[in-house]
């Protein structure tokens, strides 16, 4: 995001319309289609070809292309009886993403032992929550948890205001957002067709094979960015074990065994690959801002006394 708002500066374009909203209000997520597909599974656990409609959703995950029946329900059938959970579309993501927990020092697991942060979830549910269907649930928490915090903020409006561009986003217009609400799910999500109105309405307007071409993540290749032959000189000494071990946050040893795995082993699993991610952005949060804080700007601060002193 960063990369594309510099160049879209450097175009001398300096407001941009972009969709954000588009998948959180009119279902176009994959995670909603995922949470469908494991409900109706969920109806017949012992069927063999309900699970394999997951093969239909991340056809550019290369390690979904050799999952067998076994392998699907090792990976997505985390709590799949679970369907009256409010929570039920997220639990299994959220799941994955927690396995990080076993690469915590022992002091931070110390810390956190008995802290369950999905628990911290439920009671700020809407009072009539269960009565929603199970797609509207979804798109409630991802709209709430992620949308505005990370998608707009940290993702979206930081890195384009990083170069000077600032973002519109129509779908967010609050009538869009009631209007989408209000529609019934399969005009949100029709089967396996996310945005379905939203396609119906502007199609013969762009072309059909953008209109019907399979919808793709924009991914950055983890393993091979900071392990690969061009890997950046800072990713060695921030998981070095005595870099690790300065931090406190992980398990040096730990560490060591996952990095090792990701640079011998040519397919890097999903987990791997999260976990990697986590631990090395929160190395360099912890080497810029606590290890080696940067300095003040003297400058900075005198200009800040001014103001304040006119004031």
């Amino acid at each position: 995001m960063y990369l594309l708002s510099k160049k879209v500066r450097e175009s001398n374009i300096k407001v941009v319309v972009t969709g954000e909203g588009a998948d959180e209000f009119l279902g176009g997520y994959n995670i909603f289609k995922e949470a469908m597909i494991r409900r109706f599974w969920a109806k017949d656990p012992q069927s063999k070809l309900r699970p394999l409609l997951l093969h239909k959703l991340y056809p550019y995950l290369q390690a979904m292309k050799g999952m067998n029946l076994s392998a699907l329900k090792m990976f997505f059938g985390y709590r799949l009886n679970d369907t009256s959970d409010p929570l039920y579309s997220h639990l299994l993501r959220w799941h994955n993403t927690s396995r990080i927990r076993s690469f915590f020092s022992q002091e931070l697991k110390d810390a956190v032992e008995g802290y369950d942060p999905v628990s911290d979830v439920y009671p700020g549910l809407p009072g009539d929550f269960m009565k929603w269907g199970g797609l509207s649930q979804a798109q409630y928490l991802e709209a709430t948890i992620f949308m505005s915090g990370y998608l707009l903020s940290s993702q979206g409006d930081r890195m384009a205001m990083a170069n000077s561009v600032e973002g519109r986003y129509p779908f967010l217009d609050y009538r869009v957002m009631e209007f989408s609400a209000a529609l019934p799910e399969k005009l949100r999500l029709n089967g396996l067709d996310e945005k379905y109105l939203l396609k119906k309405m502007i199609a013969g307007r762009i072309p059909e094979s953008i209109l019907k071409r399979p919808k793709q993540a924009y991914r950055a290749p983890i393993a091979k960015s900071f392990f690969g032959p061009s890997a950046p000189g800072y990713v060695a000494d921030i998981l070095s074990t005595n870099a690790v071990q300065s931090g406190g946050l992980f398990d040096a040893d730990r560490v060591n065994a996952l990095i090792g795995k990701v640079r011998t082993q040519q397919m890097v699993s999903e987990v791997d690959q999260m976990a990697i991610a986590g631990i090395l952005s929160s190395q360099l949060l912890h080497e810029l801002f606590i290890s080696k804080p940067m300095p003040e700007n003297p400058v900075s601060l005198a200009n800040v006394r001014i103001v304040k002193e006119n004031c």
